[in-house]
């Protein structure tokens, strides 16, 4: 019942945001991120909490930067309502590409690309962009909670474009895909439980999913890290860094030095546009 009824709304939340004009559907999104916050009294604390420790900032500024990560999750939302009907034109006029050619020149080599990213900005919208400019980009992704929900979502992902790969199947289909000469999103900045590797994240100990560095090791594509973030409603910043090869004969540590270094510079760019990242997330959650 609890399945159904947020497919209810999800499909009233839809129909509004598509009657009302594009520019003003964002209305949508700041009522969604509202009632959220209110909602979600946990959420908001951890969150709250987070950047607080995280960012070393008083409690009041903690405070109002959760304000900000909610709004930009009700932006998200409304945006993910809208992505069916973008085409590449809108792509072109929402998002400021900024060294999109590294990309281009790791795919060069033939071998895929793991592009290394985070949940911050509008990571959803991400795949749909780089799917509408003609790439062939797969996304490891958790099933979620909500069934019927999951299946709505991912048969978006897959008309827009974007493959799929199932977190339990991500090592078969993530090699298949590298093979392809396709491009693999990993979102390297949830808590991995006992899976991770334990690194340095905001100064604290946290499980690390390995997985960018290992595929890279192991099939020789390189790693390009990129990152999506917001600069209002429906206008984005997409900015790649430099690919990265990990040596084949690396040893663990030296992996960890690398997937260190992801680490880093996701912090960094965090610090500088901290209410993009999800900072509900129970990062720590594994060595607290």
């Amino acid at each position: 019942m609890k399945d159904k009824l947020s497919i209810f709304f999800y499909n009233l939340f839809k129909f509004i945001t598509k009657s009302l004009p594009r520019k003003k559907a964002d209305f949508i999104g700041v009522i969604i991120a509202k009632l959220a916050y209110l909602i979600t009294s946990e959420r908001r604390k951890r969150a709250s909490d987070n950047i607080e420790k995280a960012l070393e900032v008083p409690k009041e500024e903690a405070a109002r930067l959760t304000k900000e990560v909610y709004k930009n999750l009700g932006l998200n939302f409304a945006e993910f309502l809208l992505e069916e009907e973008l085409t590449k034109k809108d792509i072109e006029k929402m998002v400021d590409f900024i060294n999109l050619d590294y990309l281009d020149q790791a795919l060069e080599k033939g071998k895929g690309v793991i592009l290394y990213t985070a949940h911050f900005g509008n990571w959803e919208l991400l795949g749909a962009v780089l799917a509408l400019k003609g790439y062939k980009i797969n996304s490891i992704a958790r099933e979620q909670n909500n069934l019927l929900f999951d299946k709505k979502i991912n048969k978006i992902r897959r008309d827009l474009g974007i493959g799929i790969i199932p977190r339990g199947l991500a090592v078969r289909q993530a090699f298949k895909a590298l093979k392809n000469n396709e491009i693999v999103a990993i979102l390297g900045d949830q808590d991995a439980r006992s899976n991770g590797w334990k690194l340095e994240f905001f100064d604290r100990p946290a499980s690390t999913f390995p997985g960018a560095v290992q595929f890279a090791a192991r099939t020789g594509a390189e790693i390009v890290p990129g990152f999506f973030s917001r600069r209002t409603w429906l206008k984005h910043q997409f900015k790649c860094y430099p690919p990265r090869k990990i040596d084949a004969e690396s040893t663990k540590d030296e992996l960890k030095k690398e997937l260190q270094s992801l680490l880093e510079l996701t912090e960094a760019e965090i610090q500088k546009s901290p209410a993009d990242w999800m900072w509900l997330h129970k990062r720590w959650k594994t060595f607290n």
